[in-house]
């Protein structure tokens, strides 16, 4: 009988830092005149990033401005704004798909995009998860991926806003 041990090892971890180029790929709409994008974190099994940019635009109003324009002809509908930050959702139900997401025809997907804005600093900083829903569930909180997000996602979005 042979026992394999395997923990430790960096080629199962589903855990890794996102490069700009995935960042670009799933988050494009959301990078306004991006400069030096630094990856913080990607979960490879919870569709999920956390991530940096530096906006080069002139001023607060600018960068929101120029978010919404980017955002416009998508699903991207604002949901919260709470002090600097703003959260956006995006929502498939089971059959929806569009040329964004082409995969989506067996189950519905909840997107969530929490974004905050430095004006001083012009540092933008994201953090995203997407959960697959069930036919049941309404919204993204129905979703297991909701909880998850909440250990593994937010507290990194909060730390990268507050500066640690």
């Amino acid at each position: 009988m042979a026992v394999i041990l395997l923990s430790g090892c960096d080629f199962l971890s589903m855990e890794q830092v996102p490069g700009p180029e995935a960042i670009r790929g799933r988050m494009g709409r959301f990078l306004v005149n991006p400069d030096q994008i630094r990856g913080v974190y990607r979960n490879l099994d919870v569709d999920s990033l956390v991530f940096t940019y530096t906006a080069r635009v002139d001023g607060e109003a600018a960068f929101w401005g120029r978010l919404e324009e980017g955002l416009q002809g998508s699903r991207w509908t604002e949901a919260e704004r709470r002090g600097a930050m703003r959260e956006y959702r995006r929502t498939y139900r089971e059959g929806e798909c569009d040329a964004e997401r082409p995969d989506l025809a067996v189950f519905s997907s909840f997107e969530v995009a929490r974004v905050s804005f430095d004006p001083t600093s012009q540092t933008v900083s994201m953090a995203y998860v997407q959960a697959d829903g069930r036919s049941s569930d309404t919204t993204f909180e129905d979703t297991g991926v909701s909880q998850w997000a909440e250990k593994a996602i937010w507290p990194r979005f909060r730390d990268l806003i507050s500066g640690k």
